[in-house]
């Protein structure tokens, strides 16, 4: 597959993944985004507690296989205390064939989260996944939104 129709599959992927998240109500704060980014990683890495005011919910983990390479996307909700729906959604990124293998943790803000909350995922996947050299991490980041999407949709 070509890295323009493997672009063209990751925005389709994006399109369907968001009819999901415009069930979220509630903005995503730049407080949630830096805690789903930086803060969970320490949380679950130090045995700590959830951030206080929070549940997280799985979502559901997907994997991928290419030759020797195993990958995998982890869907968390962050959900407010008192609320049902997530204010945002925390997209784990893991290489699982090797014991220090790369783990990205991506935030998915509300549809209607700032532009600048949303310019910051937008950057990361630029840096992260941009220019095809990253082929399996695409490949893994796609399949795993379809899977999701697919988990989502048969639900409704």
């Amino acid at each position: 597959m070509s890295y323009q129709s493997l672009k063209k599959v990751i925005l389709i992927v994006f399109v369907f993944f968001f009819s999901f998240l415009s069930r979220i109500h509630s903005q995503t704060t730049q407080e949630e985004y830096n805690y789903l980014t930086k803060g969970y990683k320490i949380q679950v890495e130090s045995g700590l507690d959830v951030k206080k005011g929070y549940t997280i919910k799985d979502l559901g983990n997907w994997g991928l296989n290419s030759g020797s390479e195993s990958r995998s996307c982890e869907f968390k909700a962050l959900i407010r205390q008192g609320q049902t729906t997530p204010c945002a959604v925390l997209l784990i990124y893991k290489r699982t064939d090797i014991a220090e293998g790369i783990k990205h943790y991506i935030c998915i803000p509300s549809p209607d989260a700032p532009e600048y909350i949303w310019n910051q995922t937008l950057d990361f996947v630029n840096q992260n996944i941009n220019g095809g050299v990253n082929i399996s991490m695409n490949k893994t980041i796609v399949w795993s939104l379809m899977k999701f999407s697919a988990s989502l949709s048969s639900k409704y």
